[in-house]
């Protein structure tokens, strides 16, 4: 199935080449991947995720495992940040 893929700031070198926009990319995934099978699918460390999004909703850093993602969605992660 496909998804929209957003990996933002320092997350971004984790996104496949050929993307549509510096930071996005329509991947193709297993279906019934997981949040979490989608950030190891792309080598994304798991301890440099701090928010998730999936179509803009909230998700758990305790429920990667358990959100499921369906055709169409996106799922947009952030690493922490701090500034000043």
């Amino acid at each position: 199935m496909r998804i929209t893929l957003k990996l933002f700031a320092t997350l971004e070198k984790y996104l496949p080449t050929g993307r549509s926009a510096h930071n996005e990319a329509v991947v193709e995934v297993p279906e019934g991947a997981s949040v979490a099978d989608v950030l190891r699918r792309f080598g994304v460390p798991r301890e440099e995720v701090h928010l998730v999004l999936v179509d803009g909703r909230f998700v758990q850093a305790d429920a990667l495992e358990n959100v499921r993602l369906e055709e169409g969605q996106a799922l947009a992660v952030w690493p922490p940040v701090a500034g000043g």
